[in-house]
Parts: structure tokens; sequence; C-alpha cells
């Protein structure tokens, strides 16, 4: 992905707008294949970092589906899943469960590789 869009996309991802970051995580899916390996794996750790401070409960779902689609393409080599289990249990609602559940070998290792 050409650096510009690829700035431009993780400043969405930073924004103080939640529709902004939903927008965006809801985005990867569109161009997780245009990513090389950097790329990837800066984005899965930023979104990682994210996830326990989202407030919203709508973001937060789109951040980790926005993981999700990562993992679908081979995309998480590397990455950092760890700051996930600092996602406090009452942010975790049952649209969340379902990708806890799929990250959550991976979430203690801290480096994002399957055991």
């Amino acid at each position: 992905m050409e650096s510009k869009y690829y700035i431009e996309f993780l400043r969405e991802l930073l924004s103080p707008d939640e529709k902004v970051r939903t927008e965006a995580s809801d985005r990867v899916q569109d161009f997780v294949n245009l990513l090389n390996s950097t790329q990837a794996r800066v984005l899965g750790d930023l979104i990682a970092m994210l996830t326990p401070h989202e407030d919203s409960r709508v973001a937060l779902e789109a951040l980790l589906h926005a993981l999700s689609d990562l993992d679908g393409c081979g995309k998480l080599e590397g990455v950092d899943l760890s700051p996930l289990k600092e996602i406090p249990d009452s942010a975790i609602q049952v649209e969340h469960r379902e990708y806890m559940e799929d990250f959550d070998p991976r979430i203690g290792a801290g480096d994002g590789m399957d055991e």
C-alpha cells in the first residue's frame, strides 16, 4: 500500500471521532491484501494497542474484526496481541466474545505467533 494512504489510514484509526475510527477499522478488509508484511505488523500492533482504550462498543467490535481480517489473510505474523488481555471484562460484550476466544491462544504469547 502506498505510504501516503497508509499513514492517512493510521491517523483515522487514532481519530478522536468514534465514527471515523469505526469506519477506518471496517475498511481493513478492503485493502488487507495490499499491505506488505511491515505495514500489516505495524497495523496489527496498533490495533491491538488501541483495543483496551476503546470506549465505544461498536468501535471495539470493528477493531477486533479488523484483527480477524488480518488473521484471515495470514497477516498477523509477528503482531503482539498481548494488549487484548488489558481490555476490561466489563467492556467485552457478546459481540466481542468470539473474537476474544479466537485470539485467546495468542494473547498470552506476546508475539502474535501460534504456539
